[in-house]
């Protein structure tokens, strides 16, 4: 056990990387959006969070093309007011709206530097809202369907272009956040399956800070293609020892592990036409 059993919070993550030959580190610029960039990306869906912490580059990114979303589910719950302090919550099976904030939208893009395929982009986002008791590593995926035919390029290099994941911890009374990691590789990814962040939830937080993050991932559909799709996105909590499972199911692509007994699960699908 790599953590402390009673750490909590919740931990922030906006990443993009939309891989047309466009892999920007997470580091601060030190430029800041206009307003009227803001808007646009809360046009998007994306949360005050989302839009305060994305780094400077990628947001002018996906402003830059165009984006527009096709489809989003968004499940949030709020802090009350006159909390103090977040409630320690031992979660089972499937996590509670009321403790796990999950959210995450497809976007289609203008450009795309692949030829003959269309470009879309896909992020989900976590909050806890009460911690959990248990801090260890954490798991979201993205799943594809083998049968949307899904194209996610490598560099020259071996790595997986357009991935991106980050985790911060979020503070309750001041609206502050602290970034903790980021990464643009994935923990666990198949070609055509979809992609796996890992997120190393802090043992050491007080009590008012909680758990943020971001997955996301640039892929691609032929061109010639048309139809309607089901992405899957699920969030695996893990408890006691031990790491999240990954599985890859031809009927959903990547996604957690199914029948682990110490690992809780919050699933959500996103459908979108192509």
């Amino acid at each position: 056990m790599k953590k402390s059993v009673f750490s909590v919070f919740f931990g922030f993550v906006f990443m993009l990387i939309l891989g047309f030959n466009h892999e920007v580190e997470a580091a601060e610029s030190g430029l800041t959006l206009t307003d009227s960039e803001k808007e646009y990306l809360y046009g998007l869906d994306f949360s005050e969070t989302e839009v305060e912490n994305i780094p400077y580059e990628e947001a002018k990114f996906l402003i830059e093309n165009e984006a527009v979303v096709l489809t989003s589910f968004q499940e949030f719950y709020s802090f009350e007011e006159d909390t103090k302090s977040l409630s320690e919550v031992t979660t089972f099976g499937s996590i509670p709206s009321a403790d796990l904030n999950f959210s995450g939208q497809v976007l289609k893009l203008k450009d795309s530097s692949e030829s003959g395929y269309n470009a879309f982009y896909a992020i989900g986002s976590f909050r806890w809202l009460n911690k959990p008791i248990w801090a260890l590593t954490d798991k979201i995926t993205i799943g594809f369907p083998s049968n949307l035919g899904v194209y996610m390029p490598a560099d020259k290099s071996g790595k997986l272009k357009g991935f991106n994941s980050t985790y911060a911890l979020y503070n309750t009374s001041t609206g502050g956040t602290i970034q903790m990691s980021s990464s643009t590789t994935p923990s666990n990814w198949d070609p055509s399956g979809g992609v796996a962040g890992a997120y190393d939830l802090s043992g050491t937080i007080n009590k008012f800070q909680t758990h943020e993050g971001t997955i996301s991932q640039t892929f691609y559909i032929k061109s010639s293609s048309s139809g309607k799709a089901t992405l899957k996105f699920e969030y695996g909590h893990k408890k006691i020892s031990g790491t999240v499972g990954i599985s890859i199911l031809p009927s959903i692509g990547l996604s957690i592990s199914p029948d682990q007994s110490n690992v809780d699960i919050r699933s959500s699908g996103a459908s979108f036409s192509y």
